[in-house]
């Protein structure tokens, strides 16, 4: 990391932690983590404290902190989502997007992931829906840049090893998603009808239900629906039917022929996971 960006990045912490009562962690994730980052990346931040301050206190810390003519956008509290809360702001001419949460939250969240329970929360922003054991799979590569207390070593550690009872969960759970449509009868009048307006969702959905069943099998967290294709083509496991065939499997042409071999290809990747499980 350039000197420039090092010293963008201790500025923000001092002041993030103006926000903030009680024990504040905070941790690096994205391109910067990575260290993957280019001139026109942004800083992703995750924060983690016993409490906010109120709303509008936090509003005039970050506004005043941010470029002149720009707009921050500061959630309610730091629980304000299912995901959090977020201060997003531009910090000398650096999009910074703060994801905020309580200890608390990020406890109850990291403990049911250990113990195999998450919720898929319907969220505009992702196409298969919001998967709370990110919680976990966040933990394993966020960096801490400044963590007194150990907040943020104890999630790096919980999540060091790929929870047996999660990955149980996320194939049966997702193995069971994407069965939903490949022996339904309505899926088939609409193949013969080229209803593609019914089967472009199909798609999609049991595509990326299987992506979260092949990165359990190879005990890999997911961290996000970007740059999935290259992910899964570094995976030591990935059914060959859906690797080689991802541009023809996300789309819906007019031709029957074609949407009945894309429901073969499907029926071939579930054979292929159902074989791989055991």
């Amino acid at each position: 990391m350039d000197q420039q960006t090092q010293e963008k990045i201790d500025a923000i912490i001092e002041i993030l932690k103006q926000t903030t009562t009680g024990r504040c962690a905070i941790a690096l994730a994205g391109a910067h983590a990575k260290g993957v980052a280019d001139p026109s990346s942004d800083i992703d931040l995750y924060l983690f404290a016993d409490g906010a301050k109120p709303y509008a206190a936090r509003k005039a810390i970050i506004t005043a902190a941010a470029d002149a003519g720009t707009t921050p956008w500061i959630d309610e509290s730091f629980d304000a989502t299912p995901w959090g809360g977020s201060m997003d702001f531009t910090y000398q001419g650096t999009p910074v997007e703060v994801t905020a949460r309580t200890i608390e939250k990020m406890d109850a969240g990291v403990k049911d992931c250990l113990d195999g329970i998450f919720s898929i929360i319907p969220a505009t922003w992702t196409s298969n829906g919001y998967y709370t054991y990110i919680y976990l799979c966040e933990a394993s590569f966020i960096k801490p840049v400044y963590d007194p207390d150990g907040v943020i070593k104890q999630y790096n550690e919980q999540a060091r090893v790929y929870p047996r009872k999660l990955k149980e969960a996320i194939i049966r759970e997702f193995m069971g998603r994407a069965d939903t449509w490949l022996e339904n009868f309505h899926y088939e009048s609409a193949i013969r009808r080229a209803d593609l307006m019914f089967i472009a969702p199909i798609l999609v959905h049991t595509v990326m239900d299987f992506v979260q069943v092949i990165f359990a099998v190879n005990e890999t967290y997911f961290t996000g629906d970007k740059k999935l294709e290259k992910a899964l083509s570094t995976l030591p496991y990935c059914p060959s039917a859906l690797l080689q065939n991802v541009e023809f499997l996300l789309s819906a042409p007019r031709d029957v022929d074609a949407l009945l071999r894309q429901r073969e290809l499907l029926r071939a990747v579930r054979a292929d996971l159902s074989a791989h499980i055991g």
